[in-house]
């Protein structure tokens, strides 16, 4: 099975940690109003998709249409290095790890969600592989199906998105032979821009009322919730 790699973002046409290549050969989901903006930074597939859900949904259809992986990517990746709980230290090239892992879901039957650590610390990834968990958004594969993002969220989506998938087909997991980092809060753009604690309450209790028991309260950090 082919894959196609989606960028989602927003703002950040001037900030993209791309190569040229990258530009050309990736599919960027933007805000809407910002596609020349993309496109005048050397961006060669560029949709405007609208708001961050939908724009992961525009993803999802657009490969799920092709029969193909749909590999989604925040725009704001950083740096990949390799899990020294099972090898040794080194950093990777951002396309080698996404096809090296795609070869890795395509073997893997009847599971339709894939993630990586949520975090680039190595403590918390001790297992090459991590079976119902999180899958955060910042870099997800998904084979065809029928399961989309949930529209009524406006942050929080990749929560509610893991759940989706456990409860349908019994399974997700992470693939945590790498580690990536993000540059999340540091960086302007995207979610940062609009994301508040007003914001984040309101889509955590979203959730809760949706999930029950399966969402909790992380008690270690604000904002932040725990499946």
């Amino acid at each position: 099975m082919n894959h196609q790699v989606y960028v989602i973002s927003a703002g950040r046409y001037d900030k993209l940690p791309f190569n040229t290549a990258q530009k050309k050969e990736y599919v960027f989901c933007v805000k809407n109003g910002e596609k020349h903006l993309y496109e005048n930074y050397g961006c060669c597939k560029v949709y405007e998709t609208g708001s961050l859900v939908n724009s992961r949904n525009f993803a999802l259809k657009h490969a799920f249409a092709k029969n193909i992986i749909c590999v989604q990517l925040s725009d704001d990746i950083n740096t990949i290095r390799t899990n020294k709980n099972f090898t040794s230290l080194r950093t990777i090239e951002l396309d080698f790890a996404i096809k090296d892992l795609v070869s890795v879901f395509e073997k893997v039957k009847n599971v339709y969600l894939m993630g990586v650590p949520p975090t680039n610390n190595y403590f918390y990834a001790k297992k090459l592989i991590s079976k119902n968990t999180f899958c955060i958004g910042d870099l997800i594969f998904v084979k065809p199906c029928n399961i989309y993002f949930d529209e009524m969220l406006t942050l929080k989506e990749d929560y509610d998105y893991t759940l989706q998938h456990i409860q349908k087909y019994g399974h997700c997991f992470r693939y945590q032979k790498y580690l990536f980092d993000f540059k999340h809060y540091k960086n302007s753009g995207g979610a940062v821009d609009y994301r508040n604690d007003e914001k984040e309450l309101k889509n955590i209790q979203y959730l809760m009322r949706k999930w029950g028991k399966k969402i909790k309260l992380n008690p270690k950090r604000k904002n932040e919730i725990l499946i």
